[in-house]
């Protein structure tokens, strides 16, 4: 896994492998989950992150994340 974390635009990307994105959900204002061809989750974007995880913390995505995959 990679985090990058770009400060010019305050985006935290987390990467799970290096497989090609076909589609990319928003699961939450500014949480964006990027799917690979077999469907499986490839990484997730997080806009406005320094505002995002001071305001909710990470546990609180993970259920939002792991509620809409259940859907």
């Amino acid at each position: 896994m990679k985090i990058s974390f770009d400060p010019k635009y305050d985006v935290l990307y987390l990467k799970f492998s290096e497989d090609k994105i076909v589609d990319t959900v928003e699961v939450d204002g500014g949480v964006l989950i990027d799917y690979g061809e077999s469907g499986q989750m490839v990484g997730i974007e997080i806009i406005n992150a320094s505002i995002l995880i001071k305001a909710h913390p990470l546990q609180e995505i993970v259920i939002k994340i792991q509620e809409e995959a259940e859907a």
